[in-house]
């Protein structure tokens, strides 16, 4: 006797449907979040801390603590709808953003000239410095700020190390790719 194979089949394309729309996307993207902590700048920890990546279409965020200290994981807590699923799919576009809520985030990304808020900004960093490698953007430069002469300048991040690795084909696009093939391996 025959059985019905078409609940497997309805099953199986519901699976691949959300690992094609939600699932590829989400886990790139965390993973390039997860790069991003690790090799942008690291001084308090609340910009690695500050990272958002937003899936408006399904109505998913997923948020860092916005705390100092070592950076925890930004992952996604739970799954999309069904509906949103259908959504995605009949728009053929799944969208996911990642930003950054830090308010100095374009100064950590060196989109910006550094300016030191205050001498608290100068503690410490919690990552490696690297010095004398960065004029007049972030790390320690000559200010006007009290008790601040500038001196070799110091970074925990190398000079814009946001757009190399952004650029297209870098290796944020390498990561994408790479987490999109081994998430659709595990279907087959």
């Amino acid at each position: 006797m025959a059985r019905n194979e078409i609940p497997k089949l309805i099953a199986r394309i519901k699976v691949v449907s959300e690992t094609v729309s939600y699932t590829a996307p989400a886990r790139a993207t965390e993973k390039v979040v997860k790069t991003l902590q690790d090799i942008g700048p690291r001084w308090t920890g609340l910009y690695s801390n500050s990272h958002v990546i937003d899936a408006k279409q399904f109505g998913l965020l997923a948020v860092g603590s916005g705390q100092q200290g070592n950076p925890s994981p930004i992952v996604f807590n739970g799954r999309p709808s069904r509906t949103s699923v259908k959504k995605v799919l009949a728009t053929g576009k799944s969208v996911f953003l990642i930003g950054n809520d830090a308010p100095y985030a374009n100064q950590a990304t060196d989109l910006e000239p550094f300016r030191p808020l205050s001498n608290k900004d100068l503690d410490l960093p919690l990552k490696a410095q690297i010095f004398g490698e960065r004029k007049d953007r972030r790390g320690l430069v000559k200010t006007d700020l009290e008790g601040l002469t500038g001196g070799p300048n110091s970074a925990t991040a190398p000079l814009d190390w946001f757009t190399d690795y952004a650029q297209k084909g870098g290796k944020m696009q390498k990561e994408v790719e790479t987490t999109f093939a081994n998430i659709f391996n595990k279907l087959r």
